[in-house]
């Protein structure tokens, strides 16, 4: 038998239908109610100020990274609070406007911020707020503390004289002569800000980061140049340091007066401190008019010719005193020349024939100086025509320089080697 549904069934069936999706939007809706406005997005990774001082009047940039959520954004606004005081003031308010990123995926604003004034190490909060219509704000906050920009310089003594054995001799051009200075003086580098646990401030002055020490001349009437420019380490704690200096090429006999400056980057300060006294320097001691001699080995041990003495340019016999054998002949194996000193405290340095042309006292000094400690040597191998030797003797401030004119050899063992030689 056929069913067929009367009216009553029919509008029982709807009513129930209607039930059913009433109650299942009211869940649905129960579910996705909002209970309030939301917060703005301030991102973690915005690129805040990340120095831990700051000078007053530095312009410190930084950048923030932001979104909104279910309102808008309406502005971003900059605080501070100072040290001493107990509250924040605004310093920037900037009205949104739309600067989206497609590389950060947000939108982002370049704040350029001005340090304020206050006591050196004072602490300042810098805080970033991003406000939305609905009233919620979102806020990033970085710490620095105030430092001073310029630095100090003062000097403590000097000039010496590096290159000369006695410190008050008085130096020709070229010499290397010293002055000790302080910078700084009093200064530290750092103190705590937070997230750190701050229990006390180190005395002292903060200082901003020192970048260079830069060393002036003036001689005679002539302007003032920089003759030496020394990087420092980043740091503005008290620093004292040597200051060597070479003395101007062409200043014998003039007055030369020297200038220390001190030098910060950012911000660009600097301080100068200026020598009390002019220096002027002598005169190049002039070497004597060269001299010949000669450095004969025989057999297999040399003989009595193949020892040399700088001091009174004669040879040394084999039996006589090594302390006398400046210079020696002390192998011709393998169609090879070697020299070697046997006075104790002489070293040898191969240089130039431009040195040797030019050598005075003066210069020889300097040029033996100048050369790595590696390379002050009691041995040369290889020696030939025109080869260049600087000598000190004895461990003395005296010295002599030799250019080999000639290499005679007559046998497998026999060679007669000739040189000019200069000295005082």
């Amino acid at each position: 038998m056929k069913y067929i549904p009367t009216a009553r069934a029919l509008w029982g069936g709807l009513l129930a239908l209607a039930l059913l999706a009433t109650g299942c939007k009211k869940e649905l809706d129960d579910y996705y109610t909002e209970t309030g406005p939301q917060f703005p997005t301030l991102l973690t990774t915005n690129a805040l100020g990340n120095a831990t001082k700051y000078a007053t009047g530095e312009v410190v940039t930084f950048e923030l990274q932001f979104a909104q959520q279910t309102d808008p954004i309406k502005q971003v606004v900059i605080l501070q609070k100072v040290e001493p005081g107990r509250d924040s003031t605004v310093v920037q308010t900037i009205p949104y406007k739309a600067a989206y990123s497609r590389i950060k995926r947000t939108d982002t604003l370049v704040v350029n911020y001005t340090v304020p004034a206050g006591d050196n190490k004072a602490l300042v909060r810098v805080d970033a707020r991003v406000d939305s219509n609905n009233g919620q704000t979102k806020t990033r906050s970085f710490y620095f503390r105030l430092a001073e920009p310029t630095p100090t310089i003062v000097i403590n003594s000097g000039p010496t004289n590096v290159t000369l054995p006695t410190a008050t001799a008085t130096g020709a051009p070229g010499d290397i002569i010293r002055y000790n200075v302080t910078l700084n003086k009093g200064g530290i580098t750092t103190a705590p800000i937070p997230p750190a646990s701050i229990t006390s401030i180190p005395a002292g002055i903060l200082y901003k980061d020192l970048d260079s020490l830069v060393t002036y001349a003036k001689v005679g009437s002539a302007a003032e140049r920089r003759v030496v420019r020394t990087k420092l380490t980043a740091s503005g704690a008290e620093l004292t340091t040597n200051v060597d200096i070479p003395l101007p090429a062409g200043s014998a006999g003039q007055p030369i007066t020297f200038r220390f400056e001190v030098k910060v980057r950012t911000p660009a300060r600097s301080a100068s401190a200026t020598a009390a006294a002019v220096y002027t320097p002598a005169a190049a001691t002039p070497f004597a008019a060269a001299r010949t001699g000669t450095l004969t080995y025989t057999g297999t041990t040399g003989g009595d010719l193949a020892a040399y003495d700088l001091t009174t340019f004669a040879a040394v016999p084999a039996a006589g005193a090594a302390t006398s054998k400046d210079l020696v002949i002390s192998s011709t194996a393998s169609n090879a020349v070697q020299f070697r000193t046997l006075s104790t405290g002489t070293r040898l340095v191969r240089s130039t024939t431009a040195v040797y042309t030019a050598a005075t006292l003066t210069n020889i000094r300097q040029t033996y100086n100048a050369t790595a400690a590696a390379s002050q040597v009691t041995t040369l191998d290889n020696i030939v025509v025109g080869d260049v030797i600087i000598l000190k003797l004895r461990g003395l401030d005296q010295y002599a320089v030799v250019q080999v004119t000639g290499i005679n050899r007559t046998s497998a063992t026999d060679v007669t080697v000739s040189f000019n030689v200069k000295a005082l």
